[in-house]
């Protein structure tokens, strides 16, 4: 196996050396799109964690937490017959069980959910916690859950952040945005969260981030929930679709004011084309990239109308796009990846197929031959803004590389790129010039190649304050970054489900040129040859053309 590896490795080395500069004609500064990795952490009243101080806070008047009702009435709810399928009724006792044991212990019918969470997870009831799929603590939770005070809002604080490099991104798209709309006016932010699957909880968030950063922020209510209510002239029953579609109960009695907002935004079909006329940016949240991507592609996987007039706007730079994680991810016109981890995509490979719910292996609810942990994607992208490469976010942090890679050689798409968390890159469109922004960086992978259980390509790791252009078939220029900030992490040589391979990458930038991990049942090898280039920045070593293969390699098959 480790044989075949360095074959792989050594066809991906003649298979794309690093090219000559484009000739392309450049475009100035203008960047149509940023595209952020996730992790954009904020200060704010309910996430005070990300707070550097949190006197600020008034609990009176901001929304600090999400409150639980565990009185009997609404405890009977979440556990009454008509929620949980009938092959859950042992599950569903052992909930009702347990919610009355919280009650009885903590004495109170109002509790936060942070509190209740911790009860849910001491030991008499830690089991059966971990027993329950996402879908099925999710609604747990909203069937229990208080509605929101309309006078308490989330609040946010950017000068509070114990993470600068966020706030930075968010301010940087703002930057963009005000490009379009020009030095007289503030510019007009929409943002989205149409890839949550509770399309209001996040509303505040945004709309305090970008109003803080001196633009006029506003909801664009579409996620795909509304636009089946819209499709079948459902609005009043946006409530009952948002339960078929999202896995979202109750919403309309949680979110009173906001549910209200969606349906008369519902009932009226110019109002989307109206929002985005108006919009000198448009920024798509993080969650689940396959939500977005059903809100704007027809079933037939044709682009609707919105999607239609957004693309036509991105392309007569009368709009900015942004996004973070799934929000980013969905971007790509190449096969859009929607879940899995490295191990079990090199070991399975790609299934073309919708994502698996989280969780599904514990309610049996997941598709047929996928499991939780599968690589699967969507052959035909996503939006189709971004035309040069697969997309991949959260990367270095989860350890993508090899998803990416699987991915890549499964497609045979020539150019994938993962950024990593905190960290954004912004895109014109027109010449493929990029700069990456933010606390770390983005990994490029050309010309995958696999076998059943290795696979191997060219990689290039860039950092922030690092710039080139790039075609659909790969990196084409790039300028490496020069800073001196250190990632301040632990080291680790996990490379399956964490940095891993960038913390043991470092060595490429001595007199190393070749490095090699074993992570459970699985090798990597990454090395540097005549046509590399290296150079450390912040402690990290960027890396031009190099090689780099991942194999499934048990012991009981060598």
């Amino acid at each position: 196996m480790v044989k075949s590896l360095f074959s792989l490795l050594s066809l991906a080395v003649l298979a794309s050396l690093f090219t000559a500069p484009s000739n392309a004609e450049e475009d100035g500064s203008y960047r149509h799109l940023l595209l952020a990795g996730g992790g954009l952490n904020a200060c704010s009243s309910f996430a005070s964690d990300n707070c550097d101080d949190v006197d600020w806070i008034d609990k009176d008047t901001m929304r600090t937490d999400r409150y639980l009702n565990l009185s009997k009435k609404f405890r009977s709810k979440a556990t009454a017959e008509s929620a949980w399928p009938t092959y859950r009724e042992e599950t569903r006792k052992k909930v009702a069980d347990a919610l009355e044991l919280i009650h009885e212990r903590l004495k109170e019918d109002i509790v936060p959910e942070r509190v209740f969470l911790r009860e849910f997870t001491r030991r008499a009831t830690q089991q059966l916690y971990n027993a329950l799929s996402d879908a099925e603590w999710n609604r747990i939770i909203d069937l229990i859950e208080l509605p929101v005070p309309d006078s308490a809002r989330e609040v946010v604080n950017l000068d509070e952040n114990l993470k600068g490099e966020s706030k930075a991104i968010f301010q940087r798209f703002v930057e963009m945005a005000q490009s379009v709309a020009g030095d007289d006016q503030k510019p007009t932010i929409y943002f989205l969260t149409s890839a949550s699957r509770n399309p209001y909880d996040a509303i505040d968030f945004y709309s305090s981030v970008f109003e803080q950063l001196g633009a006029e922020a506003r909801w664009l209510p579409l996620d795909s929930a509304l636009v089946k209510a819209q499709r079948e002239g459902r609005c009043d029953e946006l409530a009952k679709i948002q339960q078929e579609e999202l896995g979202a109960y109750e919403r309309d009695r949680v979110h009173r004011d906001r549910y209200k907002e969606q349906v008369a935004f519902c009932k009226d079909s110019d109002a989307a084309a109206e929002m985005i006329a108006k919009a000198d940016g448009l920024f798509f949240n993080g969650g689940d990239q396959n939500l977005t991507r059903s809100t704007f592609v027809k079933a037939n996987n044709q682009p609707g109308d919105v999607l239609k007039t957004i693309i036509a706007a991105v392309q007569q730079k009368e709009v900015v796009v942004g996004g973070t994680s799934a929000g980013t991810a969905v971007m790509t016109s190449k096969p859009m990846i929607s879940n899995g981890t490295t191990a079990q995509a090199i070991k399975e490979g790609a299934i073309a197929s919708d994502p698996p719910p989280f969780g599904c292996d514990l309610d049996t609810t997941c598709p047929p031959n996928v499991g939780p942990d599968s690589l699967t994607y969507h052959p035909l992208g996503g939006l189709s803004l971004f035309h040069y490469a697969t997309l991949d976010t959260h990367f270095s942090e989860r350890g993508r590389h090899g998803r990416l890679m699987r991915l890549a050689a499964a497609s045979s798409t020539p150019l994938s790129i993962g950024i990593d968390e905190n960290t954004a890159m912004e895109v014109n469109l027109e010449t493929g010039a990029f700069d990456i922004i933010g606390e770390r960086g983005a990994f490029f992978v050309e010309d995958a190649q696999g076998t059943d259980k290795a696979v191997a390509g060219t990689f290039h790791y860039l950092v922030a304050g690092a710039s080139g252009v790039i075609s659909p078939y790969g990196l084409q220029t790039a300028e490496f970054a020069e800073g001196d900030d250190v990632v301040q992490t632990e080291p680790t040589t996990n490379f399956l489900s964490d940095r891993g391979l960038i913390d043991s990458m470092r060595i490429l930038c001595g007199e190393r040129k070749q490095l090699s991990l074993l992570n459970k049942d699985y090798r990597l090898i990454a090395q540097r040859g005549e046509s590399s280039r290296v150079q450390s920045s912040g402690g990290e070593c960027q890396v031009i053309n190099g090689s780099i293969g991942i194999a499934w390699q048990p012991q009981e098959q060598l």
